[in-house]
């Protein structure tokens, strides 16, 4: 070999070293690399790839993932189309940088990839393959995904948010910060923070808050906001210092609600906890604690206290008449009134239905309590105005004074009771409690004890009092009354029971037995041939408005085989005064019927007149209270003849109770009130006398006769 020859072989072996050092560097580049690597056909199968690319997509080798991977578009990729755009950037661009994707990893989770890529082309420009890198980038997609989630709840959330450096400027707030505050960033950011009202929340407690933010904590409590228009308003607040990488603390983020509506929501509850919901005046749990209260400080000082216990009168035939709205109302106003009778350190309460109280805390004697009493009074004096109608009410005020009358609230409570139930049944307006009434107070509970025996053992009795024409004096009606003979009381004035009997509920059950009663004794009559008009029961509120009335009537005329006319149903003036609609209906059915219908004790009440001729009656009946004072009291002559015009007017019958003296008589003859009953004829008698009556006829008494 000569020298040339041996020269060229040097170099040939000197090129193929160095062609080798760099296959060699280049397949080390390759396999140890930390991206991953490939080459694959524009088919989508893999001709190289690395252990990065494999360990990327979960395969144990580079082997092992050109083998799996014979199809890229449909194995590899989540979204088959992405294989597709990324063939199209190719062919367009020659190269894709940073292609993202997601992909299938063997396992089956999906993963992000970035992919950079370019065609290889020979000689004459046919593609040979396509070959890249791929990075997993998952992680860093999943912190942008908590980025944009961390924005959109930042920007949507309904909490405000208000971020501050570490020497509280204002770096940032969300919508909702300016939505609750009123401040935009334009006014708040770049400022020192003003929404927290430090002057009026507890040194201490802000102290606290900053001390845990400070400390890189978090801390939550209640504090005192101000809105941008100078408004204050209370947050629930969580403040929380961020740190850097040493630690430090570089800002502050405050998150806050408006805890308004849950703050009043919360006194409302505290309020109807202790205040009666229709009057808002205190409730008896209330009046009970004020009580012990007031009486520990009389007891240290050594003072006194009195406590007034008032009732409304006819409350319950208010309420039954003119219907539960008017009721509610009438009970709103005498709760204003009592506002206006006392000192601003007395206590005003409701302890249910119409009962009310009033304490007077630090008074000198029983004369402090009086005047007390004698505002109430002149309180009731003026009419309600309940809508269309004004109405005369009045109270009944029992008073018990500490400690002559009771040294516990409960004692207390019940000696004021007492002496309001005496007040009433005695028709006076107030009453100081005296050491009788507790026997009264039991008389009373022992009377409605009695009273249910009664209905059981059929203690009660029906007498008659005879309606006579004043002409004739020949009998035309009879009202059935009724009476209780107790065995051991005697007999009870159905004044003193009756009113017992509605407070414990029992005058609907007393009052249907007098239906059937009276209808009973009315056939008898028409048995023995004593055939007269009708007989007239008396309907409590309760029964006028109860839905099965009109059933209970047809069932009592049907059981006595009695003909509707024959019974007549007397309803107060009050009890027309209710819902008009409700009266109307409950009227025609009865009329339909053929059951006589009279108002009782007219003009005693405050029905509309404009209403009375829509209702389907039959007699106006004039109260006693209008003939008592005839003939000599001109005003009474003038209300009974008004009321006797108003009755023919009307095509009404007209008949006056309460005729004890011929004088009286005379006066409503003259006045063409022609039909009376009262004692100058006859008192309610039992039915024997009452068959008597009709048989012999009428006599002409003196009041004294059958008193």
């Amino acid at each position: 070999m000569t020298f040339g020859e041996r020269a060229a072989a040097a170099v040939r072996n000197e090129r193929g070293e160095t062609v080798r050092a760099i296959s060699n560097q280049y397949r080390s580049l390759f396999e140890n690399a930390v991206e991953g690597i490939y080459r694959s056909t524009p088919s989508g199968r893999y001709l190289n790839a690395n252990a990065a690319l494999a360990h990327i997509y979960g395969y144990d080798s580079p082997k092992d993932l050109i083998t799996s991977l014979t199809d890229i578009a449909q194995v590899l990729y989540v979204h088959p189309g992405d294989r597709d755009r990324f063939k199209q950037l190719l062919d367009r661009h020659q190269v894709v940088r940073n292609f993202e994707a997601q992909v299938y990893r063997k396992t089956g989770e999906i993963i992000w990839i970035s992919e950079n890529a370019r065609v290889v082309r020979d000689a004459t420009g046919t593609v040979i393959c396509y070959e890249g890198t791929v990075q997993d980038i998952t992680e860093r997609k999943q912190a942008e995904d908590r980025l944009r989630l961390a924005a959109t709840v930042y920007e949507n959330v309904g909490e405000a948010i208000i971020v501050t450096d570490a020497q509280n400027q204002v770096s940032a707030i969300n919508p909702a910060f300016s939505r609750m505050t009123g401040f935009t960033a334009e006014q708040a950011v770049g400022r020192t923070a003003v929404f927290i009202a430090d002057e009026l929340n507890d040194s201490a407690t802000l102290a606290d808050a900053w001390s845990c933010a400070r400390r890189g904590e978090s801390w939550q409590g209640e504090l005192c906001a101000r809105r941008a228009n100078g408004e204050l308003f209370p947050v629930q607040a969580t403040l929380t210092g961020v740190t850097d990488g040493n630690g430090d603390v570089v800002s502050f983020v405050m998150v806050a609600s408006d805890v308004t509506r849950r703050k009043m929501d919360e006194q409302s509850i505290r309020f109807h906890a202790r205040h009666d919901a229709l009057t808002r005046l205190a409730n008896r749990r209330t009046v009970v604690e004020a009580l012990k209260d007031a009486i520990l400080q009389a007891e240290r000082d050594e003072s006194r206290l009195a406590l007034l216990f008032l009732d409304v009168n006819r409350f319950k035939d208010v309420n039954d008449s003119l219907g539960h709205a008017a009721g509610d109302e009438l009970l709103k106003q005498v709760a204003r009134r009592l506002k206006g009778c006392v000192r601003a350190s007395d206590l005003i309460g409701r302890l249910g239905g119409d009962e009310f109280v009033v304490a007077l805390p630090a008074i000198a004697d029983a004369k402090g309590a009086m005047a007390c009493v004698e505002k109430v009074l002149y309180a009731f004096s003026d009419p309600f105005d309940l809508g269309e109608q004004q109405l005369y009410v009045s109270t009944s005020v029992g008073v018990a004074l500490y400690p002559d009358h009771g040294t516990s609230a409960e004692a207390l409570l019940s000696s004021a009771d007492a002496a309001m139930y005496h007040a009433k049944a005695n028709g006076t307006p107030f009453r100081f409690y005296d050491n009788d009434m507790n026997h009264q107070a039991a008389e009373r509970v022992n009377l409605e004890n009695d009273l249910r025996h009664a209905m059981a053992d059929g203690q009660f009795r029906l007498f008659y009092q005879p309606k006579v024409d004043g002409i004739t004096r020949r009998v035309v009606a009879a009202e059935a009354l009724i009476r209780w003979t107790h065995p051991r009381r005697g007999p009870v004035s159905p004044a003193l029971f009756i009113p017992v009997a509605e407070q414990a509920g029992l005058i609907g059950t007393i009052g249907e037995w007098t239906l059937m009663e009276a209808c009973r004794q009315m056939r008898l009559w028409l048995d023995d041939g004593l055939d007269f008009g009708c007989v007239s029961v008396n309907l409590s509120p309760a029964q006028f408005l109860d839905a099965t009335l009109k059933d209970k009537v047809e069932r009592a005329l049907r059981t006595f085989r009695l003909a509707p006319s024959m019974l007549e149903l007397e309803i107060t003036e009050t009890m027309m005064a209710a819902d008009v609609d409700r009266v109307i209906a409950i009227l025609t059915d009865l009329s339909r019927m053929g059951v006589r219908l009279a108002i009782d004790d007219f003009g005693t009440g405050y029905s509309s007149l404009a209403y009375l001729k829509l209702f389907p009656v039959d007699v106006l009946k004039i109260d006693r209270a209008f003939v008592t004072g005839l003939p000599g009291n001109g005003k009474d002559a003038a209300i009974v003849s008004s009321i006797a015009t108003l009755a023919e007017n009307l095509d009404f019958e007209v008949i006056a109770e309460g005729v004890e003296t011929t004088a009286q008589a005379d006066s409503l003859l003259a006045r063409g009130v022609t039909r009376m009953q009262g004692f100058l004829y006859s008192p309610a008698v039992p039915p024997d006398d009452f068959a008597r009556l009709l048989v012999d006829g009428i006599a002409i008494g003196t009041p004294a006769d059958g008193r």
